[in-house]
């Protein structure tokens, strides 16, 4: 009986080098096609995410400004308002919008600021938000927000509509962060520095001050 054992036993062999390396092969080849598949929508979903966060910051600002508005500056640091006149503009940093608890954003993961300019003629009535945002070092958002074209500056602006921010205004991180970008006439304060030193400001078509 242990004869028949040992030589059924002895009829099962074992995989062979080659084809232990045929499935190895196939293996690897699966796992490549699944890993391609995933992580362009892995980046998808986190700058989908990022976009979201940017348009919560367009709101966390909006409630800033209106918050300065119904209370007035003894109520609220940064005495900023609303712009008055027509292509003014007003300005809070992303890190003023988190100290004042308008927006619940981790401050040491991101910088920025957002900027709201009073329209002019047929839009004098109406006020437009464009945010630049960074995170992590990783990606950013460069003036997103309306409906304005091209990279002029904001006291000339052409928006005439805000718009949500989406996946497609998110982009990698670069040296144009901030500094370099054609709209820092009308930054922050510290904002073009990367240093988020003062809360905001208010100023007229020129960009200085009011």
């Amino acid at each position: 009986m242990n004869k028949d054992i040992n030589r059924e036993l002895n009829s099962f062999r074992g995989f062979t080098l080659i084809e232990l390396l045929a499935v190895i092969v196939v293996l690897a080849i699966i796992i490549l096609i699944a890993v391609n598949a995933v992580l362009p929508q892995m980046e998808r979903a986190r700058r989908s995410s990022f976009a979201i966060e940017a348009n919560g910051a367009i709101e966390a600002a909006k409630g800033y400004f209106m918050n300065y508005e119904l209370l007035g500056s003894t109520e609220q640091q940064g005495n900023v308002g609303l712009p008055s006149s027509a292509n003014g503009w007003s300005c809070v940093t992303i890190k003023h919008l988190i100290e004042e608890g308008f927006s619940d954003l981790n401050p040491a993961n991101y910088t920025g600021y957002v900027i709201v300019r009073k329209g002019s003629g047929n839009t004098e009535n109406m006020y437009f938000y464009e945010v630049w945002i960074q995170k992590e070092g990783r990606m950013m958002v460069l003036g997103a927000g309306t409906n304005r074209t091209g990279n002029g500056n904001l006291t000339n602006a052409s928006a005439t509509q805000n718009v949500s921010v989406d996946e497609s205004d998110v982009v990698d991180f670069g040296t144009n962060w901030i500094a370099d970008d054609e709209d820092t006439a009308v930054t922050c304060p510290g904002a073009a520095s990367g240093e988020e030193t003062s809360h905001g400001v208010n100023g007229s078509t020129s960009g200085t001050g009011g």
